[in-house]
């Protein structure tokens, strides 16, 4: 995912105020986000958005170690 700097820092990853770039180490994303010092720059989903999301239909658990017995 894409992070945009919101101030220069340095540490495991490097960046300055502005700089735009992906950052794959997940802990990392999430300490720089919680101080503040990256914003995350993936389009935030609208409620319409939302809205229109149908939820997939859970698989039934019927019949599962059911025997037919007759």
């Amino acid at each position: 995912m894409a992070y945009r700097a919101l101030r220069t820092f340095a540490g495991l990853v490097t960046m300055v105020k502005g700089e735009v770039r992906e950052i794959d180490n997940e802990e990392v994303v999430k300490d720089l986000l919680r101080c503040g010092f990256i914003e995350d720059l993936t389009p935030k989903k609208t409620k319409s958005e939302k809205a229109e999301e149908v939820p997939s239909p859970k698989p039934s658990k019927k019949g599962k170690g059911e025997k037919n017995v007759e």
